[in-house]
């Protein structure tokens, strides 16, 4: 692949970089200046964004801030960076455009990719014009039939549970154990069909505990989802259907709905709205009373910048044969994703949710805060080493469903793709 350095083409910008912008601004810019000039992009763009933040709204600093983004690999925030970019900036459409086009390339995103660089052929800057076709070039032509593209993600790790019943171990029989090593594999097979906008998303997970195999546990789910653009949406729809299992026999049986509308704010932010439908029956007779419906609609708001920060609200109604496993919930959680260094990365997440039983013999509320820590090293060839340590904490009016868990687990992980 071609690599043309991004701030090559800053030099079309610098006329706009300072005028009219607050001492504190101008000195925040110039700090990402000298920042990115050292290579030390992480800082480049904290500068960067806290120079727009202070003022510096021009094209240079949303530019550079797209620059810094695609320097530290994060090519989805780049490519919408430079999507605002153009549409904020009609006179720098055709630039904004050749650069977005180098990030959904990076995304491996050849289609539109290629789009955004036909865009930026429309440029009367020879640089941009040959850099474009170069672009194309390499691309080769549009593919005339669908082909389907094939992408994943692969873990399985080892770790300890010390409440794997979710229970107060004071109410389990003797025979019963709470706690267990555990070893779990998880992953994602996601198929898209080339010109057709349909995707194929299956997952699965299988957990084993050797002292505590009453719950042991496996599930897949397949979904089925037609994506399409609706002015600045985009839109998601399709059936879903799922399976699990519970020490050996079938546990839930589900067939569902799901819909999801999706758009960029700008500066960094997007918008995601789901609503998700499942009707469910029992697997296995012993599990009858979880036959019933599920219905959920989740709400987040997230920015993407030198870190990664996801705010969402699910809201969750369920209708079950037997009313004491019926619940309804409300979930706020906050999840945040930083790049500590080249190789290493780290996610924190905060998850408090409610849960109402009005109909159950003895009606109750729970309440659950759970707090995860997880870090991860990149290793060779797109594998992926992970600690994670999660604590949870289950308050209810009933006291046998209350609760405390701790769980930590190290896995090992590789994602693929077939392009």
């Amino acid at each position: 692949m071609l690599q043309v350095p991004l701030l090559a083409t800053a030099c079309l910008l610098l006329t706009f970089a300072r005028a009219g912008m607050a001492a504190d601004a101008s000195a925040l810019f110039a700090d990402g200046e000298r920042a990115f000039a050292a290579g030390d992009y992480h800082q480049a763009l904290q500068s960067f964004t806290a120079a727009r933040e202070a003022g510096s709204a021009g094209p240079s600093t949303h530019y550079n801030i797209g620059v810094c983004q695609y320097r530290l690999s994060d090519y989805v925030a780049a490519e919408a960076t430079f999507a605002a970019l153009a549409a904020e900036f009609p006179a720098l459409r055709e630039l904004a455009e050749y650069n977005r086009g180098l990030a959904l390339r990076a995304q491996g995103n050849a289609a539109e990719a290629r789009v955004a660089f036909e865009r930026a052929r429309a440029s009367g800057d020879d640089k941009i014009l040959a850099l474009a076709n170069a672009q194309l070039g390499e691309l080769g032509p549009a593919r005339t039939a669908a082909r389907t593209r094939w992408s994943g993600w692969f873990s399985g790790g080892l770790g300890y549970d010390d409440n794997v019943a979710l229970v107060d171990e004071l109410v389990l029989p003797s025979a019963f154990s709470s706690s267990s090593p555990l070893a779990e594999a998880l992953g994602l097979l996601s198929g898209d069909f080339g010109v057709v906008p349909l995707r194929l998303d299956a997952t699965g997970y299988l957990v084993r505990y050797p002292d505590a195999n009453e719950f042991d546990q496996s599930g897949v789910r397949v979904a089925l989802t037609f994506d399409q653009q609706v002015g600045s949406w985009l839109l998601g729809v399709g059936p879903t259907l799922g399976r699990s299992t519970l020490d050996g026999d079938g546990f839930e049986e589900t067939l569902g709905a799901d819909l999801r509308l999706r758009r960029s704010l700008g500066a960094g932010f997007d918008f995601d709205a789901r609503v998700v439908y499942d009707d469910t029956d029992a697997g296995d007779a012993r599990f009858a009373y979880l036959a019933g419906s599920r219905r959920q609609l989740r709400l987040a708001v997230q920015h993407l910048a030198s870190a990664r920060v996801r705010v969402g609200y699910d809201l969750e109604h369920s209708d079950r044969a037997d009313p004491g496993v019926a619940a309804s919930r409300q979930r706020l959680y906050v999840t945040y994703r930083r790049r500590l260094s080249d190789a290493w990365t780290g996610d924190a997440a905060l998850f408090h949710r409610t849960s109402r039983y009005d109909e159950a013999s003895v009606p109750r509320t729970e309440r659950l805060l759970e707090l995860s820590f997880v870090a991860s090293r990149e290793l060779r060839n797109a594998w992926t080493l992970s600690a994670e340590y999660r604590w949870s904490e289950n308050d209810s009016n009933v006291d046998t469903f209350s609760y405390d868990r701790t769980r930590v687990a190290v896995s090992l992980s590789r994602s693929f793709d077939d392009d």
